[in-house]
């Protein structure tokens, strides 16, 4: 393979990488995480049925299993062709692949911790690092470029983007820490104007004013790359999309805020889990639950014995953001009450995921 095949794998792999991501969201959102129950078949298939929520799991499944096959690739080849002419390449190629690895160990201490807010952004984080490592990879891969002559703009620019990246995860520390349930106003809490820096409003308050800072001076940077080099150029039409796609931004985190609907947040949603089991337990490890917010419910942790009391915790769940450990068993007196006579002890994880 060549410079230029090297080069289409790269941005295929930043694509598929992306999308993903992408995917993830819409599994949670849509509920569709239970969509198929079975893996890695979908209900006993090596195909989904004709249902949306099995079409998006297993998209979700089947994306994600091309797109660890091309990072591999990718890091692969690009020692192949660069190790010589361009080894800066392939160290960027392996570097998205070690945060693949870190990621996934990362996940687990994440659920471990029952998601603890830091650790959410530093999960975010390092997954939006191996979108940029591979991004880098492609743009590095291609012929050399006299790229843009003020240098000046270039170390704005540079600011920028990371920047972009601190607001990133200014927004993430809201959601993880459970503060989009306490501020449904806007730009300010209160009647929308009043700075309230109470108990977890103040991620909020930090995200927004992140957003109002580091956004004044993406606008500037941006409007500066048109006034320099027009709206027609390269450079020009880049920077007119990004802005549409700020101001875009923006609308949605103010609809979110104001509304509290699932157009812009996503369905409210719990998802149980059984993350550990002894003895003749009814269901094994992974066995999911989810129930949204009307204590609708689909899937099972028990077979039936608890999905009661399961549920109920699950609708205190969504209402506080804050996730639970929840463990039944035939010696707790509690789990007698709500029907364990399967036998066996689980303990179950009920997390908000919309």
């Amino acid at each position: 393979m060549g410079v230029g095949g090297f080069r289409r794998l790269a941005v295929l792999t930043a694509v598929f990488a992306y999308l993903q991501i992408a995917l993830g969201g819409l599994v949670r959102v849509s509920g569709s995480g239970l969509g198929c129950p079975d893996w890695p078949l979908c209900h006993g298939r090596p195909y989904p049925p004709a249902d949306p929520h099995a079409i998006v799991e297993y998209s979700h499944r089947a994306v994600g299993s091309v797109t660890g096959i091309l990072i591999i690739a990718t890091v692969v080849l690009a020692w192949v062709v660069f190790r010589s002419r361009r080894p800066f390449v392939a160290w960027i190629a392996t570097a998205s692949l070690i945060g693949v690895v870190g990621e996934g160990i990362l996940g687990g201490v994440v659920v471990a911790n029952d998601l603890s807010p830091w650790l959410v952004v530093v999960h975010l984080g390092l997954a939006m690092m191996i979108i940029g490592f591979l991004v880098a990879t492609a743009v590095m891969a291609g012929p050399p470029a006299p790229g843009v002559p003020d240098r000046s703009f270039r170390r704005l620019s540079g600011l920028a983007a990371g920047a972009t990246f601190v607001l990133l995860l200014t927004g993430s520390t809201v959601v993880g820490s459970g503060a989009d349930q306490g501020c449904h106003a806007w730009p300010l809490c209160g009647s929308g104007f009043a700075p309230d820096f109470g108990g977890a409003n103040v991620f909020t308050m930090l995200h927004r004013g992140a957003v109002l800072l580091i956004g004044i001076f993406i606008v500037y940077v941006l409007a500066t790359a048109i006034r320099r080099w027009g709206s027609r150029s390269s450079i020009g039409l880049s920077a007119i999309a990004t802005l549409i796609l700020f101001a875009a931004q923006i609308v949605v985190g103010a609809g979110a805020a104001l509304t509290d609907t699932a157009f812009f947040n996503g369905f409210h949603v719990a998802l149980a889990t059984v993350v550990e089991t002894w003895g003749s337990a009814p269901r094994p490890v992974g066995s999911n639950l989810v129930i949204d917010d009307e204590g609708n419910f689909l899937g099972s942790v028990s077979g039936g014995c608890v999905e009661g009391a399961v549920v109920t915790e699950a609708l205190d769940v969504i209402e506080s953001g804050k996730p639970k450990t929840l463990e039944f068993g035939v010696a707790d007196e509690t789990a007698w009450n709500v029907g364990l006579s399967c036998g066996g002890t689980i303990r179950v994880f009920v997390e908000k995921v919309g």
